[in-house]
């Protein structure tokens, strides 16, 4: 039974999370989308990396287990690509981790996918 601490902080890392992707969509740099938005630049950067550090044990966890997670990654239209362009084009694996990249992806998807790898690193 997860005990009140456990549920405040999980409850805390959700509200974090929606707000750290607000900060993302818009696009600004964070101390200035912290600031028009009356949020702690520190507590905005110390969430951050409770996130990301919370994520890795995640995915740790998982590799040691052989547990597999998986999501769907799409584009901001959402547009399928055509059949002729979906094979597989590489496979990229880091620390137990794979991921299968299609003919037609979308770039940015990728620069995504390549930044979080290399912050996995």
């Amino acid at each position: 039974m997860a005990t009140m601490q456990q549920a405040r902080h999980e409850l805390l890392k959700s509200k974090w999370t929606e707000i750290i992707k607000e900060q993302r969509k818009s696009g600004l740099a964070i101390r200035k989308w912290c600031e028009m938005n009356q949020v702690s630049a520190p507590s905005f950067f110390y969430w951050s990396k409770v996130i990301r550090q919370d994520s890795l044990v995640k995915a740790g966890t998982m590799a040691v287990t052989g547990q597999a997670c998986f999501t769907e990654i799409t584009s901001e239209e959402g547009r399928q690509q055509p059949p002729h362009q979906s094979g597989i084009c590489a496979v990229i694996r880091s620390h137990g981790n794979e991921v299968e990249i299609h003919n037609g992806a979308d770039l940015a998807t990728l620069q995504s996918i390549l930044g979080l790898i290399g912050h996995s690193s």
